[in-house]
């Protein structure tokens, strides 16, 4: 099943350079998975489990800019044991700008644990085939500590955690790239990020490739961690 709508950038939405934001590029994104979610778990108890997104995997074809129309559809694709994976297309005037890959983890919120995926969730959501198959990826601990970056309590979702988008806005803070720069992000969440000051930024480049990490000021916790391929 598919669902699509349309937005018009506007100046909320885009950098200081006229830009689409990769926080509200996320964003739009999380909306549109999140409106079909409502259509499809109409009839299915979901009392007890909430979505997580666990990793982005982003193609940046185009740059997206203020006052582009463009249309998002987003694409269940298939259901792996703990695993649900959410496509996304991106167009402008009929041609694809973006293309996107989510990965969710189903919460049990009473015992805040990942759980297998029910059959009757799946069975709604259906399958269809895959056109986006990210690479694997292999990152390195031997990154660069760049500086530490304030958590603000407007970084905070009502899950009491950073939101999720904000995470985009930190790796730009720690790699110091324009959001037009970007042909390729990885972002993987790997802890919350909960009743924090500051967090510890780090990174690496290598020719057109970006590492980066976001880690705990106690402790070598990894909240976040990725890579970016830049435009050449």
């Amino acid at each position: 099943m598919r669902k699509s709508i349309t937005y018009k950038i506007t100046n909320i939405l885009t950098d200081s350079e006229g830009y689409l934001s990769l926080r509200n590029l996320s964003a739009l994104m999380s909306d549109v998975g999140y409106l079909q979610e409502i259509d499809i778990e109409d009839k299915i108890d979901m009392g007890r489990y909430r979505w997580i997104v666990y990793k982005w995997d982003i193609e940046i074809l185009e740059p997206i800019k203020l006052n582009d129309e463009v249309t998002i559809t987003t694409i269940p694709t298939h259901i792996n044991k703990f695993y649900a994976y959410r496509e996304f297309l991106v167009e402008r005037q009929g041609y694809l700008v973006v293309r996107a890959r989510a990965d969710f983890m189903l919460i049990d919120i009473d015992r805040l644990r990942p759980v297998k995926i029910p059959a009757k969730i799946e069975e709604a959501y259906g399958h269809e085939e895959e056109s986006l198959r990210p690479p694997k990826l292999k990152y390195s601990k031997d990154l660069d500590f760049v500086k530490d970056i304030q958590v603000r309590r407007a970084d905070i979702d009502t899950n009491l955690h950073v939101n999720n988008g904000v995470y985009f806005d930190y790796v730009k803070e720690i790699t110091g790239i324009n959001d037009k720069d970007i042909e390729y992000i990885n972002l993987v969440y790997r802890n919350e990020i909960r009743n924090k000051d500051f967090v510890k930024g780090y990174a690496k480049r290598e020719g057109d490739i970006i590492e980066y990490a976001l880690r705990s000021t106690e402790d070598d916790m990894v909240y976040s961690l990725g890579k970016i391929k830049l435009h050449v």
